[in-house]
């Protein structure tokens, strides 16, 4: 009879130790899967549309009525286009709630938007061209060694090419996106070149098909300011939203100068400036407790790397902001799940000399305009007539 408890102490070892095993088996699985899937994802860009939701629109008067839905709640104003046969476009007045709805007032309204109409709402407002509201524009190509660019170029109201403001999106984002502050663009009497870059949708691909998070895209920005010289432009002014914030930071480097074009100042809305960083940020906004979201980054970097030949401190811009040399406007907003905030506040910390930093209460990612779009174009205005007048420049 004493045989057998010490057999069942035994068996109750061997079981935890299985258990363990195992457990990191499926620890390490979880770990591999998700690096696959997350150096997937920050190496490609596979998005083709603006975001944004269908849905049936109630109209009565100025007013619209819409289904409460995440995007149709968005703070701030939205924009609506009804589909085809309809041919019109509307800007929306912050929500209010109503039951089941959301009623909206018509702020700004282009063509017809009917009762009844099927239409594309989203927070990024257009999902067109230029034409959307109402601004002629040349459709041109920027000349790179990857091939032609895509690129929307809108010249000055005045007629004079002095300054160029060239607009970059992020990943997986889309010229549009950057539709909602061509307005404020256009006021500063600057022309705007609204570009792409290799492997976004719609431009050339390398042979590998990825991003290099900023670094390698900047060639295609340095592209656009030779196009910008020789369309007859003396100078640029670099507005970037999200990845396409790394980008025109990495266009500062100094393996770049000397630039084609006097480059006066930078515009960051919501940029990358620490991939590291955010590949951790997401692992933790999908739910993951903080030791695992560590283990998963650190996975996912090695994926990249290994994939890509990523070098991570080639696009780490905190660590390059004690070599920035023109004046920087930064905005990021507090419910940004895409980029943490921390990493504008690093920035503006780290270069109080250079950085006007507006950090945005309640904006979600390149979102900032969206909540108060009269400052956030007076913001950019005042910015860009400052360096414009500025005698300093870098490049």
């Amino acid at each position: 009879m004493s045989e057998r408890p010490r057999l069942l102490d035994r068996l109750r070892h061997v079981r935890k130790r299985h258990v363990a095993a195992w457990a990191a088996v499926g620890y390490a699985a979880l770990l591999g899967v998700g690096a696959f899937v997350g150096a997937d994802i920050t190496l490609r860009s596979k998005t083709r549309r603006v975001k944004g939701v269908f849905v049936a629109i109630g109209r009565r008067g100025n007013s619209v009525w819409l289904p409460a839905l995440p995007e149709t709640l968005s703070r701030g104003v939205i924009g609506v286009v009804p589909l085809r046969p309809n041919r019109g476009h509307a800007v929306l007045s912050p929500a209010r709630i109503m039951g089941t709805l959301v009623r909206r007032d018509i702020q700004e309204e282009r063509g017809v938007v009917p009762n009844g109409a099927l239409a594309w709402a989203s927070s990024f407002v257009y999902n067109g061209t230029p034409a959307q509201l109402g601004v002629g524009y040349e459709d041109t190509a920027v000349k790179t060694t990857l091939g032609d660019m895509p690129a929307w170029h809108i010249p000055p109201a005045s007629g004079e090419r002095d300054a160029l403001v060239i607009v970059v999106h992020g990943h997986g984002g889309q010229r549009s996106q950057a539709l909602r502050m061509l307005p404020a663009l256009r006021r500063t009497g600057a022309g705007s070149l609204f570009v792409t870059f290799r492997n976004a949708y719609g431009a050339p691909r390398t042979e590998n098909g990825y991003h290099t998070l900023g670094d390698e895209e900047a060639e295609d920005v340095i592209a656009a300011l030779q196009w910008a010289r020789k369309a007859g432009y003396r100078r640029a002014v670099l507005y970037g939203f999200s990845m396409g914030g790394n980008i025109v930071l990495s266009v500062l480097r100094p393996k770049h100068e000397p630039f084609p074009l006097p480059v006066l100042g930078v515009m960051l809305d919501c940029p990358v400036l620490d991939w590291r960083a955010t590949i951790r940020w997401q692992g933790q906004r999908y739910g993951l407790p903080p030791f695992v979201a560590r283990h998963m980054a650190t996975f996912v970097q090695y994926v990249v790397t290994r994939r890509s030949g990523q070098d991570f401190d080639a696009v780490d811009q905190i660590r390059a902001a004690p070599t920035f040399r023109v004046p920087i406007l930064l905005w990021h907003g507090t419910r940004d799940r895409t980029i943490p905030v921390g990493q504008a506040d690093a920035l503006a910390a780290a270069r109080p000399d250079l950085v006007e930093y507006h950090r945005v209460e309640g904006a979600k990612h390149i979102r900032c305009w969206n909540i108060d779009p009269e400052r956030y174009d007076a913001v950019l205005e005042g910015f860009v007539a400052r360096v414009l007048g500025r005698s300093y420049v870098q490049g």
